[in-house]
């Protein structure tokens, strides 16, 4: 009976072991924080450059959506971050392809705001230029398919201290003149979930 009780004992305290190992390891997962872009704001005009200079560059204001563990709302660029997002492309003489980002954005998540900012480090890939032709050969506009950006971030939550986060980001829009012909999308990948 009382090797019983022991192994009653042990058993019961693997199940509680594991049982808060479960909770660390869920509250600790990373998950994709996503935003997308429902409204963009052209800064100067758009979408411009050359591609006799091999050239272009967008300047934007974005909104929209932020989906994954904060979810709530995203800006890139606000009032109190008054920059605003710039997406340039250049083809140089040896025919090699760059791609510069800076996007600032800010997520809202209930009493969670994350402030940080989405950059394209070398070898500065994922950018191309969309020319037409005519004169000084124009260029229509730039497409950005970063799939090796990254982040870093501040999480702030009232009552805590705030908290510095980085990794790696995907970036995807395409302007066409003044237009936008896909939406910008920012994919900040292995977001820390919230502390619970």
């Amino acid at each position: 009976m009382q090797g019983t009780r022991k192994l009653a004992v042990a058993v019961t305290s693997i199940s509680i072991a594991a049982a808060s190992g479960g909770t660390a390891a869920s509250a600790a997962q990373a998950q994709d924080e996503v935003l997308q872009a429902t409204t963009t704001t052209f800064i100067a005009g758009g979408a411009n450059g050359s591609c006799f200079s091999g050239a272009a560059s967008a300047t934007f204001t974005a909104a929209g959506p932020a989906t994954g563990p904060y979810a709530g709302s995203f800006t890139a660029a606000t009032p109190a971050n008054p920059a605003t997002a710039i997406v340039s492309a250049r083809i140089t003489p040896q025919i090699s392809r760059t791609l510069t980002l800076s996007i600032p954005f800010t997520i809202s998540s209930g009493s969670t705001t994350i402030t940080g900012t989405v950059t394209n480090p070398a070898p500065y890939s994922g950018g191309s230029l969309l020319c037409v032709r005519g004169p000084f050969y124009p260029t229509n506009g730039l497409s950005v398919a970063a799939n090796s950006a990254t982040y870093t971030a501040t999480i702030q939550t009232q009552r805590q201290p705030a908290h510095k986060v980085s990794g790696t980001a995907r970036v995807s829009a395409a302007f066409q003149g003044g237009r936008v012909t896909t939406s910008p999308n920012v994919t900040l990948l292995n977001f820390p979930s919230p502390l619970s």
